[in-house]
């Protein structure tokens, strides 16, 4: 081979290199913005819908306030806006969301929530507020608030079994101070007294006792429910002296 041929040819692929580096590093800058955009997109499109379902949860939320301070079950076409806003939420929210899945449960248990105990008028939409419980701890199994809910929801369907049982346990392991939970759990424990172990019985008599403890407004509140279900005597036994006095109760 001719030494000058050789060294010419490797003279000319040395000029060629450098405008070759700088077509493929232009070619990775282009596709790198490229990809830059599509994720830019991917994201604004999540966003747009995460802020879509936020602002249908906000009002499922209003409508649930609403209920709660009337106290009575709502109307056909204010209930099916709310449940239409709270599957709005739940079908754009990327993930599963356990709050908006707990609201949903809460929405369908409204729908019927003056109908007696295991009625059969009122299974559907009982049915239909466990599942959205049951999906609820799933996604967030540390909310104690939801497991209360799934427990009522057995107790209005009168099935006391092994989720029943593990619904109380939760609730009252995750949420020994808050007040929501042991209101919950006091009425459900009270209304369920029959059906409940030693231990479910000394655990709704704590809850009971938290309850009367934190303020007057809780006290006359679990007051009405004791002697709805029946228990009185039983909570007035399970208060000491002090806490009676002071909340003036059983006296």
């Amino acid at each position: 081979m001719n030494p000058s041929l050789s060294i010419d040819r490797l003279s000319r692929r040395q000029q060629r290199s450098p405008a070759g580096e700088k077509n493929v590093s232009a070619i990775t800058q282009k596709v790198s913005a490229v990809l830059v955009l599509l994720l830019a997109l991917v994201l604004l499109f999540a966003g747009g819908r995460m802020i879509v379902a936020g602002i249908a949860s906000y009002q499922a939320e209003a409508f649930l306030a609403a209920w709660e301070k009337a106290g009575n079950e709502p109307e056909a076409r204010a209930w099916q806006i709310a449940h239409d806003a709270a599957q709005r939420a739940i079908g754009l929210y990327p993930v599963a969301n356990g709050d908006y899945l707990d609201r949903l449960g809460r929405i369908h248990s409204w729908q019927q929530f003056r109908q007696p105990y295991a009625a059969p008028t009122a299974e559907l939409s009982r049915r239909a507020a466990l599942a959205a419980y049951r999906a609820a701890v799933v996604a967030r199994p540390a909310w104690p608030y939801t497991w209360a809910r799934l427990a009522h929801s057995k107790l209005y369907l009168q099935e006391f079994d092994g989720e029943f049982d593990q619904a109380l346990a939760q609730a009252f392991q995750l949420g020994p101070w808050r007040i929501g939970v042991n209101r919950e759990l006091a009425e459900v424990g009270f209304s369920a007294w029959p059906h409940l172990d030693e231990s479910q019985r000394q655990a709704t008599l704590e809850s009971a006792r938290r309850s009367v403890a934190y303020g007057p407004a809780e006290a006359q509140r679990l007051l009405k429910v004791a002697q709805h279900t029946g228990m009185l005597q039983m909570l007035c036994d399970s208060l000491n002296s002090e806490l009676k006095s002071t909340r003036k109760l059983c006296l």
